[in-house]
């Protein structure tokens, strides 16, 4: 080594100990606050704008549903379940297909959940046993923390019936 080179300190850049530690502690930070974020996203979720556009679909018609009967289907999209009755009283509503607790697909009159044998007219998720009141979409029973969310329907002269948005129970689960 030449003499002259001796004397000379290195390209390499010198770390102390606190800037490392300081380093260390901002990341542990960061990964502690991530599912703080998410939380909060679940306890507080995003105020609707109503400025949302969803399509209007074509679910059935009248004609095809018994009494007491449903009809799954998919909206707003192709990969989104939904629920389609014909009441007792003859009326129809629909709602999102998936359970306000942890997304499991709900049924509506398939077999009671246990418990509520004496009144099969409801809609339930099998996963947990959440129970909601058919002609509301509100939580009857279980842990599901919100009612369903309801979907706008339109039924034409001929008893062609459309899903045309939503009517409360926004966010959808999963997609807010």
């Amino acid at each position: 080594m030449p003499q002259d080179e001796i004397g000379k300190k290195s390209n390499v850049p010198q770390f102390s100990r606190r800037a490392i530690l300081k380093c260390i502690v901002l990341s542990a930070a960061v990964f502690l606050l991530i599912p703080v974020e998410r939380l909060a996203q679940f306890l507080f979720p995003p105020k609707q704008t109503g400025s949302e556009a969803y399509p209007r679909t074509l679910v059935a018609n009248s004609k095809d549903i018994p009494l007491n009967g449903s009809l799954l289907f998919q909206y707003p999209h192709k990969d989104r379940p939904a629920v389609l009755i014909n009441l007792p009283d003859g009326g129809f509503v629909a709602y999102d297909g998936i359970c306000t607790h942890l997304g499991c697909q709900v049924h509506y009159n398939k077999v009671a959940v246990s418990g509520w044998e004496n009144n099969p007219q409801q809609v339930f998720s099998p996963c947990h046993g959440g129970v909601f009141e058919p002609s509301t979409g509100k939580v009857l029973d279980g842990p599901p923390p919100r009612p369903l969310p309801k979907i706008k329907l339109e039924i034409d002269d001929q008893g062609d019936i459309y899903a045309n948005g939503y009517e409360s129970g926004l966010p959808l689960y999963g997609e807010g």
